[in-house]
C-alpha cells in the first residue's frame, strides 16, 4: 500500500524524538516548554521509576520469603494440633482395651456404660464396638452407624489385625456430621486370639483446627486422604483439591510448598504436610500471593500512597513552573537581542546618514552662499537703481530666495548637527529645573496660542548626573513636536517621576491628533516626519534618540491615533561609566 507524501512527513514527524513536539503547535516557545517540561520529568523521573522497580523487587524478594515462612508456621503448627488430637483419641482407646479387657466390654451392658463414661469425659464419642478375632460384632454402644455385624472382610478390621491400629478416613456419619473411625486390637488369653474395640468419634474438633487456621480472602485450607480423597467439609476450593491432590500428597514429613494455577487461570500457594499416626494431609491453597500482599499493604497505607502521589503532583508542577521560566527567560533573551540587533542596525543607518548628510550638507552650503551673495547683490543693485522696472516684484522675488536659502541652511546645519560628535559633559543636575528652563524657552508660543500646560513635577525627585545642555534639546525637540501636534487651545502635560532606583524619567504627553499605528515604529528614523510638508526637517526625533542612547538612556512612544501621544524619557540616574567605576 503506497503511502502519500504528506502523511509521509506526518509520520516521519510522530516517530522523530524531537520534532514530533512541533505537533502541538506552531508556537516555537510552547514547544519548546514542553520540551523542557519532558527533559525534566525525564531526567528526574527515570532514576525514581528504576528505584521505584529495584524497590518493588527486593520488597517482593522478603515479603516472598517471609511470606512463604508464615505459611510454613501455619500448616506445623495445625499438623502438630491435629496430630495431638488424633494420638490422645488412640492412646484413651488403647487404654480402654488395656483397662476393661474382652469380658467385660463384649458385655453390651458393661459395654453401654463405659461407653457414657467415655462420653461423659471426652464428648466426642459416637459409638463404640467389640469385635472377636473372626470379625464378628459383639457388643454396640451408642449410636448404629451400620447394620453389618461381620466385618471380617472389612479394611479396618483387617488393618487392625494385622498392624494393631486403623484410623478411617473421614465420612458423613449419624446427623450428617462428619466423624472418624479407629480401632485399637486387644489381645486374648492366648498368643493368637485378639479382638478389635472400634470407636466412632465425632471429627468437628479435628475440622476446629483445620478452620483455626489463618486465612484472607478466598484462602482455604482442608484436609485429603492420602488416596487423594477430599476430606469434608471445606470452604471454597473443593474441585481444587480433587485436583491437585495426587500430585501434592507429600512423600516427607516436613511442609512443602509449590506454586500452582487454579482453573480460573489465577496464580496460587499451596503447602501440604502429612498428619502422623493418620491418612490424612492437611493443605492449604493460598491466593493471596505476594502481589495481593503488597497491594493489601499499600491499600493500608493510604495516607502514604496520598502523601507519595501529593509529592508527584507538587513535582510535577514544579517541573511546570521551571519550564515555563527556562522557556520566558529564552523568550525575553531572545527579544532583548533582537532589540540589540535592531539598535544595533538603526544605529548604522544613523551613522551611515550622518556620514552621508555631512557630505551632502558641505556640497549644498557651498552653492548656497554663492546663491545667497549673488541673490544680495542682484537686491543692491535694484534697490540703488530707482527707475529698475518690476522693482517690487523682484525684490519679492530676491526675498523668496532669501527664505529658501535660509531654509536650506537650516536644513545643513541640523545635518551637519545629526551627524556632529559631540562629547558628553555630566554635572550634578535637577530634571526638574531642565523641565522649567525647557519650558521658559516656549512659554511665549504657549500663551500665544492658548495651550493648557500641566506640570506634575515630583518634588522627591532625586538629582541626577548627566549633561544638562543636550537634554535640554532632547526636551525642547519633544515638547516644540508635543506643540506642533495639538490644535490652539490644546492641552500638554509634563509630569517628571522616578521609574525605578537607577533610573528617572519625564512624560511629555499631549491630546493632539497622535501618531498611526504602522508609523510609530519608523518615528525616530531620520527624515521621517508626521507633520505637514515643510513644516519639519524629519531629524529632530532622530536626533534626540541618538543623544539619549548616547546618555545611558531611552525614549519610549506610546500612542493612539487621534487622542494623542505620549513621550517617555528615561534617564540613569548615574551614568552606566560612573556605574561601572564605582562597582
Amino acid at each position: 500500500m503506497s503511502v502519500s507524501p504528506e502523511r509521509s512527513r506526518l509520520l516521519e514527524k510522530v516517530l522523530h524524538p524531537y520534532h514530533s513536539l512541533d505537533l502541538l503547535g506552531s508556537d516555537r516557545y510552547k514547544s519548546l516548554k514542553i520540551r523542557i517540561f519532558f527533559i525534566i520529568n525525564a531526567i528526574a523521573g527515570i532514576p525514581l521509576l528504576l528505584v521505584m522497580i529495584i524497590g518493588y523487587l527486593l520488597l517482593q524478594s522478603i515479603m516472598e520469603e517471609d511470606f512463604r515462612h508464615q505459611l510454613t508456621g501455619q500448616i506445623e503448627h495445625t499438623q502438630q494440633a491435629i496430630e495431638f488430637f488424633i494420638k490422645e483419641k488412640i492412646s484413651e482407646h488403647q487404654l480402654l482395651v488395656s483397662v476393661y479387657g474382652y469380658e467385660q466390654l463384649s458385655d453390651p451392658r458393661r459395654l453401654a456404660g463405659v461407653f457414657q463414661t467415655f462420653k461423659k469425659e471426652f464428648g466426642e464419642l459416637a459409638t463404640l464396638e467389640v469385635t472377636d478375632g473372626r470379625g464378628m460384632l459383639r457388643a454396640r454402644a451408642g449410636q448404629q452407624v451400620t447394620d453389618e455385624a461381620d466385618y471380617s472382610r472389612t479394611e479396618w478390621f483387617r488393618e487392625a489385625a494385622s498392624s494393631g491400629l486403623h484410623v478411617s478416613d473421614l465420612f458423613i456419619g449419624p446427623e450428617e456430621r462428619p466423624h472418624l473411625a479407629i480401632a485399637v486390637k486387644g489381645r486374648g488369653a492366648s498368643e493368637q486370639s485378639f479382638w478389635v474395640v472400634r470407636a466412632v468419634i465425632e471429627a468437628d474438633a479435628l475440622y476446629r483446627h483445620v478452620v483455626r487456621m489463618k486465612r484472607e480472602g478466598n484462602d482455604d485450607a482442608f484436609l485429603i486422604s492420602r488416596r487423594g480423597v477430599l476430606q469434608p467439609p471445606f470452604r471454597v476450593h473443593g474441585k481444587i483439591v480433587e485436583r491437585i491432590s495426587p500430585a501434592a500428597s507429600p512423600a516427607a514429613r516436613n511442609v512443602s510448598t509449590v506454586e500452582i494455577e487454579l482453573p480460573d487461570g489465577s496464580p496460587a500457594l499451596y503447602g501440604s504436610v502429612p498428619i502422623g499416626s493418620s491418612p490424612f494431609i492437611l493443605g492449604i491453597v493460598i491466593k493471596s500471593t505476594v502481589n495481593t500482599r503488597i497491594y493489601e499493604l499499600l491499600r493500608k497505607k493510604q495516607p502514604a500512597l496520598y502523601l507519595v502521589g501529593l509529592l508527584i503532583v507538587f513535582g510535577i508542577g514544579v517541573s511546570v513552573r521551571m519550564a515555563n521560566t527556562l522557556g520566558n527567560s529564552i523568550k525575553e533573551a531572545d527579544r532583548k537581542k533582537e532589540e540589540a540587533i535592531a539598535e544595533s542596525e538603526h544605529a548604522n543607518k544613523l551613522a551611515s546618514i550622518g556620514r552621508l548628510a555631512t557630505g551632502i550638507a558641505h556640497e549644498i552650503n557651498n552653492p548656497l552662499a554663492i546663491i545667497n551673495e549673488k541673490a544680495g547683490l542682484m537686491k543692491d543693485i535694484i534697490e540703488l537703481s530707482a527707475d529698475f522696472p518690476h522693482r517690487e516684484k523682484f525684490l519679492t522675488l530676491i526675498n523668496g530666495i532669501f527664505e529658501s536659502v535660509n531654509r536650506c541652511r537650516t536644513i545643513t546645519h541640523r545635518l551637519l548637527g545629526f551627524a556632529r560628535k559631540v562629547e558628553v559633559v555630566y554635572e550634578v543636575i535637577d530634571l526638574n529645573d531642565v523641565v522649567r528652563e525647557v519650558i521658559g524657552f516656549l512659554e511665549r508660543e504657549i500663551l500665544y496660542r492658548s495651550i493648557r500646560l500641566e506640570l506634575n513635577l515630583l518634588k522627591e525627585l532625586p538629582r541626577i548626573q548627566s549633561d544638562k545642555a543636550q537634554l535640554e534639546q532632547v526636551l525642547l525637540n519633544i515638547i516644540n513636536n508635543a506643540l506642533d501636534a495639538v490644535e490652539d487651545g490644546g492641552a500638554i502635560t509634563v509630569s517628571t517621576g522616578v521609574k525605578d532606583t537607577y533610573t528617572v524619567k519625564v512624560v511629555v504627553r499631549d491630546n493632539g491628533h497622535g501618531i498611526p499605528r504602522d508609523k510609530v515604529k519608523h518615528i525616530f528614523d531620520p527624515f521621517f516626519t508626521t507633520k505637514e510638508k515643510g513644516k519639519g526637517t524629519g531629524l529632530g526625533l532622530a536626533i534626540s534618540y541618538g543623544i539619549m542612547k548616547k546618555l545611558g538612556g531611552d525614549i519610549v512612544v506610546a500612542s493612539e491615533e487621534g487622542k494623542g501621544a505620549a513621550f517617555t524619557i528615561e534617564i540613569p540616574v548615574v551614568p552606566k561609566s560612573e556605574k561601572g567605576g564605582n562597582g
